[in-house]
C-alpha cells in the first residue's frame, strides 16, 4: 500500500479531514479553490500547495508556498509550526496556520483502514493520528534552488488559467474535473447543465467509440463555432477538451467563397459581353457584304473619311467628313500614292488588302496605327471593290473601342491576378497558423502533464518552443496587415535624418544573435552624415533581406551588408551565399504570397520581398538582384540622396540609430 496523504482541517464549519490526490492545487476562502478555508481570516487564494517527487523514491510529497499563482503574498501570511514562512516542505505532523482561528494538521499513513476511518469522519481524528506511525518523510529544509523557482513553478501551473481559450476536464463518469476560467467566461451554464451542454453532449459516448486517443470535432454554441480537440488520458481516466472559437475563421472561408464566386459571376459576364460583341461585328460584317449592292448612296452619309484607290495605290477620289481624327487631310492624298501619305509598314499592308479585294471581290479590314501630336491612334480600314481596279477605303477611329478592349483584358488578367493570390493567401494562412498553434497546444499539454517531473532546463526549452511559435504568429499577421496596408496606399512616409552606418550595425547586432551558423558583417563607404531616411521603412527592408539571406542560407556562411554612394544615390547590398534564385521564378518574385520552387521545407510567407519593393518605393528608389542558383544572391537598394534643396527633403533633429 504507497504512502497516503491528508489534511486535518480547522475553521468556522468545523474540523473534517481531507484526503490529498496525487495532483497540485490551491487552497483559499474562494469556491474556486481545490481545498476551500471557510474564514474570512483566509486570503481568496491562500496558499498553493504543490506535489514534490522525492528523489531517489517512488512516492511523493507536498510543498506548499505561500500566495497566490500570480506570486502576491496573502494577507496574513502562512505559519508552520508557529514559524511564519514563504515556502516549507510539509512533514508527517506538521501544524499550518492560515489565521487565528483556521488550522490545518499534515498527516501521511501507509494504512488504507485509518484512512478510511478518518475520512469518515471518526471523532477526536488530530489525537488518533498523534499515534500513527508515519510514513517516511524526507525531513531536510527548502533548498534555496527550490525556494528560487517557487515563482517559476507557480506560473507555470497557472499556464492553463491564462490561456485564452477554453479547457474542461471531466472524468468518464461525467463529473467535471477541472474548468479553466476561459470556459467558466464563455459557458457559464456549464456546471448546471453537466452532460447535457452543447460542448459535452455526446462526448463520453464519442470517446469510447474512438479507438485513438485523441480527434477532433466541430461544434456549434448560440451563433459560435468552436474546434473541439479531445485527449483521452487513460491512467487517470480522464477526458481534457481544447476548444478553439473558429467562427471568425468560417465566416472568412464564407466571404472568400462569396467573392469566388462574385468574381466568376463578373468573368462570365465579361466573356458573355465579349462573344456578344464579336458575334455583333461579325453581323455586320456580314449584313455590309450583304447589302453591299444596294447600299452604296448611303455611303455618303457615313461620317468616315472615304477613299478610292487604283489597283496600283494611287488616291483617285475622296469624301471628307466634317470632323475627323486623320493626321493629314484628306484632299492633300489627291493623286499622291499610299507610300507618300502613310508610313511604309501601313502603306504596304493597305496594299495587299487592295490586291486581295481586287482579286476576291470580297471585304478585307486592317486596322492599323498613327501618331498625331504625339498620340498614337487606332484606325480600322474597311476595303471593299467599288469599280474596276480600284478599292473604296472606308478608315474609321477605333482608338475609343481599342482602349475598352484593353481595359476588359485588363481587368479580366487582374480578376485572375486577384484569384490566384487568394488561393496562395488562403493556402498559406492555413499552413503557417496551423504548425505554430499545434506547437504551442502540444507544447502546453506536455508542460502540464509532464513539467513537475522535467529538469527546469526541459521545461525551458518547451516554454522557448511557445513563445517562438507566438512570435511567428504576430510577425505573419504583422506582415500581412502591412502589405495590405501597402496594397491600399495607406502606409505614410515619414523621412527623417537618419546615420545609415549606426542604424545598419544596429540592425546586424540585432539579427547576429539569431544565427551562430552565419557571420553578418558591414562594409561601409559613408560617412556619418545623415540622409532623410523613413526609419521604419529602412527597418523592414534591412531587417526582411537579412532574414532570407539567413533562412536561405541553410549552410551559413557570411552575410556580407555594403553601403556606398553611386551617382548621387545611396547604394545598400546584401550579399549571401545561399541556394539562389532560379530563372523561373525571378520574374514573380516581388509578388505577393509567392515563393520559389526552391525553397523546399524552409519556412516563410512570401512577402518579405512584396514588403522590401513597397518600403523602396516610397522612398522613390528600387530593388534589383544578381542570383546564381547554388552560389547566392545578392539584392541592391537603390536610394535617391535628398538635399536641403529638394522639396522633399528632410527636415527635423538627426537621429542616429
Amino acid at each position: 500500500m504507497g504512502m497516503q496523504h491528508l489534511f486535518i482541517i480547522e475553521d468556522d464549519q468545523g474540523k473534517r479531514a481531507v484526503s490529498l490526490q496525487a495532483d497540485s492545487g490551491s487552497i483559499g476562502r474562494d469556491a474556486s479553490n481545490s481545498i476551500v478555508l471557510h474564514s474570512k481570516e483566509v486570503s481568496r487564494q491562500h496558499a498553493i500547495l504543490l506535489r514534490v517527487i522525492h528523489p531517489g523514491q517512488d512516492d511523493y510529497g507536498f510543498r506548499i508556498i505561500d500566495g497566490n499563482l500570480q506570486g502576491k503574498p496573502s494577507t496574513n501570511g502562512l505559519f508552520v509550526n508557529g514559524r511564519r514562512c514563504s515556502s516549507q516542505n510539509l512533514h508527517h505532523g506538521d501544524e499550518i496556520v492560515f489565521g487565528a482561528n483556521v488550522k490545518v494538521r499534515y498527516h501521511t499513513t501507509v494504512e488504507d483502514e485509518n484512512m478510511q476511518w478518518l475520512l469518515s469522519g471518526g471523532e477526536d481524528a488530530a489525537k488518533y493520528m498523534a499515534t500513527l506511525i508515519a510514513a517516511p518523510v524526507d525531513a531536510s529544509p527548502v533548498p534555496e534552488s527550490d525556494r528560487i523557482q517557487d515563482a517559476a513553478i507557480i506560473r507555470l501551473a497557472s499556464f492553463p488559467e491564462l490561456f485564452s481559450h477554453p479547457i474542461i476536464e471531466l472524468s468518464l463518469t461525467g463529473e467535471l474535473t477541472y474548468l479553466n476560467p476561459a470556459a467558466v467566461s464563455q459557458f457559464p451554464t456549464i456546471n448546471l447543465a453537466k452532460l447535457s451542454h452543447p460542448i459535452l453532449d455526446g462526448v463520453i459516448d464519442t470517446v469510447k467509440a474512438h479507438e485513438k486517443h485523441n480527434f477532433i470535432r466541430n461544434i456549434s454554441v448560440g451563433d459560435r463555432i468552436f474546434e473541439q480537440t479531445f485527449h483521452y488520458i487513460p491512467q487517470s481516466d480522464l477526458i481534457r477538451c481544447y476548444l478553439v472559437d473558429i467562427t471568425d475563421r468560417k465566416r472568412a472561408e464564407a466571404e472568400l467563397q462569396l467573392l469566388h464566386d462574385e468574381l466568376e459571376a463578373q468573368i462570365k459576364e465579361r466573356t458573355t459581353q465579349l462573344l456578344a460583341t464579336t458575334e455583333r461585328l461579325k453581323q455586320e460584317q456580314t449584313a455590309l457584304q450583304a447589302s453591299y449592292a444596294t447600299n452604296r448612296a448611303l455611303l455618303n452619309a457615313i461620317p468616315d473619311p472615304m477613299f478610292r484607290i487604283s489597283h496600283s495605290g494611287q488616291f483617285v477620289n475622296f469624301s471628307e467628313p466634317k470632323h475627323h481624327t486623320l493626321p493629314f487631310s484628306p484632299a492633300s492624298c489627291l493623286h499622291h500614292n499610299l507610300a507618300d501619305v502613310l508610313t511604309p509598314s501601313v502603306a504596304d499592308a493597305m496594299q495587299q488588302r487592295i490586291n486581295q479585294v481586287l482579286t476576291t471581290g470580297g471585304i478585307e479590314i486592317l486596322e492599323f496605327q498613327l501618331t498625331a501630336d504625339d498620340k498614337i491612334l487606332h484606325f480600322e480600314a474597311r476595303i471593299v471593290h467599288s469599280a474596276t481596279q480600284e478599292a473604296m477605303v472606308i478608315i474609321r477611329d477605333i482608338t475609343k473601342r481599342k482602349q475598352v478592349e484593353t481595359e476588359i483584358r485588363y481587368t479580366l488578367e487582374r480578376e485572375r491576378e486577384l484569384n490566384e493570390m487568394k488561393t496562395r493567401f488562403v493556402s498559406m494562412t492555413s499552413h503557417e497558423f496551423r504548425t505554430p498553434l499545434t506547437t504551442i497546444l502540444s507544447s502546453a499539454e506536455l508542460l502540464e502533464h509532464y513539467g513537475n517531473k522535467w529538469t527546469p532546463e526541459k521545461q525551458h526549452q518547451y516554454l522557448y518552443k511557445i513563445q517562438t511559435a507566438a512570435t511567428h504568429m504576430t510577425e505573419l499577421l504583422n506582415d500581412v496587415l502591412l502589405i495590405n496596408k501597402a496594397e491600399a496606399g495607406r502606409i505614410e512616409f515619414n523621412p527623417q535624418p537618419l546615420v545609415l552606418n549606426d542604424f545598419c550595425q544596429e540592425i546586424i547586432e540585432e539579427l547576429q544573435i539569431s544565427t551562430n551558423r552565419h557571420t553578418l558583417v558591414l562594409r561601409s563607404q559613408l560617412s556619418s552624415t545623415p540622409h532623410p531616411i523613413d526609419r521604419k521603412l529602412m527597418r523592414h527592408i534591412l531587417t526582411n533581406l537579412l532574414s532570407n539571406a539567413i533562412n536561405y542560407s541553410p549552410n551559413g556562411g557570411e552575410v556580407l551588408v555594403t553601403l556606398d554612394t553611386a551617382d548621387k544615390q545611396l547604394e545598400l547590398r546584401v550579399q549571401d551565399h545561399g541556394i539562389g534564385i532560379p530563372e523561373d521564378a525571378r520574374s514573380t518574385l516581388f509578388e505577393s504570397f509567392v515563393r520559389g520552387p526552391n525553397v523546399g521545407t524552409i519556412s516563410g510567407t512570401g512577402l518579405g520581398l512584396a514588403i522590401i519593393q513597397k518600403s523602396v518605393e516610397l522612398h522613390q528608389g528600387h530593388i534589383t538582384f544578381e542570383s546564381t542558383v547554388g552560389s547566392g544572391t545578392t539584392f541592391i537598394v537603390t536610394l535617391p540622396i535628398l538635399t536641403s534643396g529638394n522639396p522633399t527633403a528632410f527636415s527635423g533633429n538627426l537621429v542616429k540609430a
